[in-house]
């Protein structure tokens, strides 16, 4: 039986400027402008004081059809609707820019386990590594290097829905189909990342991401079909 585990609120917010160029596709740059502009909030930056806190990303930064988009989940979603955007001065990289329109979208999702695998592809790669399972990972042949990639995305999207609160009590499965793979820059080292397809039994709201560095733009899927 396929029961509801947990209905999401989920923001998705689109910038444009006041300048006429924001310049190339930067979702760090965006992290950083916008962590240092709620510098006492951590929802925005991960960090408490000067401590790191290790838990998945409830708002997160990307660069989509040439704009800059912050996707807010739960605590994240609520944070990002309640903010009066337009006016707002960030300097994004060495440029200051201005908010000039914030087009705020607001919905909800229901994650439930499914009857039937749903396809996804993956929008920005997927890094699912850290250095241990990396030197792992090169050492094995191709028929198990697609095994562990499976495995990692199973693990990759328990940890993502545990970050916020969602349990699964039935069977998951995932598989990933890989397309191609380059070298991806993360906080100054170059990370292994993916590109391809998500297959897995969960109903998941487009703009979930998984992996490593969700919060810099890495690892989101929509849906196909």
């Amino acid at each position: 039986m396929y029961v509801d585990m947990r209905t999401v609120d989920i923001v998705t917010i689109r910038f444009s400027w006041v300048e006429e160029d924001p310049g190339p596709p930067a979702p760090h740059l965006l992290r950083g402008a916008l962590g240092e502009h709620f510098r006492n909030d951590p929802l925005f930056h991960q960090h408490d004081e000067s401590r790191v806190l290790y838990r998945y990303p409830l708002v997160q930064y990307r660069w989509h059809g040439g704009q800059a988009v912050v996707l807010g989940l739960g605590a994240g979603a609520q944070a990002l609707a309640h903010f009066n955007w337009p006016g707002v001065e960030l300097r994004v990289g060495n440029r200051l820019l201005h908010v000039r329109d914030a087009v705020c979208e607001f919905h909800r999702h229901s994650i439930t386990l499914t009857d039937h695998l749903v396809r996804y592809r993956f929008m920005a790669p997927w890094l699912p590594f850290n250095q241990d399972l990396y030197q792992r990972y090169r050492g094995l042949d191709l028929a198990a290097q697609a095994r562990e990639r499976d495995r990692l995305a199973v693990a990759g999207l328990l940890l993502a829905l545990r970050g916020f609160g969602v349990e699964i009590t039935g069977r998951l499965f995932a598989a990933f189909e890989m397309r191609s793979c380059r070298p991806c820059p993360y906080k100054g080292v170059q990370l292994l990342g993916f590109r391809g397809r998500l297959l897995t039994n969960l109903d998941l709201p487009d703009g979930f991401a998984l992996g490593r560095a969700v919060s810099h733009g890495y690892g989101w899927i929509e849906r196909e079909g």
